[in-house]
């Protein structure tokens, strides 16, 4: 009994130890952004982070411009041969230790995307403190050069940057979504920025820089194979499931009748069935809508008016889904992963597609896309 009771107070002693391994937050730099880019020299990376400055945040601030106290946020670069020797060297720079754990976004340059991402996915991959559900997206230029928009609605580049992907207005794309994607031979895709001055807007007088989305950007085996603009992006990504809240507008009776839809409602599905022996892929959208406005010039009949536009937008969104899915085939970038839908429901036939999947998909894969529409109201009025 002695000893139990001694070993319980053991016990209770050991729980009263502090933690030997923390660190206090006011000893910690938390990065927020991660930008990466060729560097000047042949194999090396620039490596660029974007962290906040907390001795210049206030609570009731909500632009990034600090209202005439300086930026909420800093960033700092550093050129190495490997990734984690260019953030070694930014830390050896530093006062406080750099933290990954809250970083929203990674932003990788053009001339990075074409040599290949396959070093920086590794990292990814190795790296226990990084976060997988970290944004990605690419930039039309140096990715280092979008710290510079201006996050009028934001405190930080990098919060600008999470909503396009968080609010899904193209592609939602991860980290662990490309590190899937890589290791099971597939294809992806995300976001491919715009970025520019903005000469209406201006604060404090000068010009700001801002960014959007001018597409998306199709990666295979670590490497960018083209892109896609705006309207093929917008079909793709719904086919992939990511679009939210979709609109489209059309017109009828040479353009003097119009209507514009909102979709409530947007699906996607994917299936593969054997047709003599060879598989057939099929592609099917479903979506309900609003029509927030329309004018029809010969005034038909509700019912009518229904078929015709449910029609015309079925038509529209089934070419352009088939048109992008066409332009990934071309570039031999299976960003639908067709080939793991494969894999899953006829895996004898995989294994003997496998070793030249690419090569099959881009000039003998079998895609059909359908369409399947509801509108549920045409607003308060016809």
């Amino acid at each position: 009994m002695r000893t139990l009771k001694l070993g319980l107070i053991l016990l209770l002693l050991i729980n009263l130890t502090g933690c030997w391994s923390k660190v206090e937050l006011d000893e910690l730099i938390f990065i927020y952004g991660l930008y990466i880019d060729s560097g000047k020299e042949p194999g090396t990376v620039e490596v660029t982070i974007s962290a906040p400055l907390p001795n210049r945040l206030m609570s009731g601030q909500q632009s990034g411009s600090g209202s005439g106290d300086g930026k909420t946020y800093t960033t700092v670069s550093k050129t190495a041969a490997t990734l984690p020797e260019a953030i070694s060297s930014i830390q050896k720079d530093l006062t406080r230790q750099l933290n990954l754990a809250h970083i929203k976004v990674v932003v990788i340059g053009k001339e990075y995307a074409k040599q290949g991402i396959s070093e920086l996915l590794e990292w990814f991959k190795r790296d226990p403190g990084f976060p997988l559900g970290t944004f990605i997206m690419a930039s039309p230029g140096s990715a280092k050069e979008i710290t510079h928009l201006t996050p009028i609605f934001e405190q930080q580049p990098s919060q600008v940057l999470m909503e396009f992907a968080a609010e899904r207005f193209m592609f939602d794309t991860t980290v662990k979504d490309c590190l899937l994607a890589e290791a099971n031979g597939m294809g992806f895709v995300m976001n491919y920025l715009s970025f520019g001055m903005k000469s209406e807007t201006t604060e404090q007088g000068k010009p700001e820089y801002w960014a959007g989305i001018q597409g998306a950007m199709l990666f295979q085996d670590g490497k960018m194979e083209g892109t896609l603009k705006v309207k093929k992006s917008k079909a793709l990504s719904w086919a992939g499931g990511h679009l939210r809240f979709p609109h489209y507008s059309i017109t009828w009776d040479d353009g003097k009748s119009t209507a514009t839809a909102i979709f409530i409602s947007s699906k996607s599905s994917k299936a593969v069935t054997m047709f003599k022996n060879r598989p057939v892929f099929k592609v099917q959208l479903k979506g309900r809508m609003s029509i927030i406005f329309m004018k029809d010039t010969k005034n038909r009949t509700l019912d009518k008016v229904e078929h015709l536009i449910v029609t015309k937008l079925q038509n529209i969104v089934t070419e352009d889904v088939a048109k992008a899915i066409q332009k990934t085939q071309e570039a031999g970038t299976d960003v639908l992963q067709l080939g793991m839908l494969m894999e899953w429901n006829y895996p004898k036939k995989w294994e003997k597609l496998r070793e030249q999947w690419n090569d099959y998909y881009a000039h003998d894969a079998d895609i059909q896309v359908t369409a399947d529409f509801q509108i549920d109201d045409f607003g308060t009025e016809k």
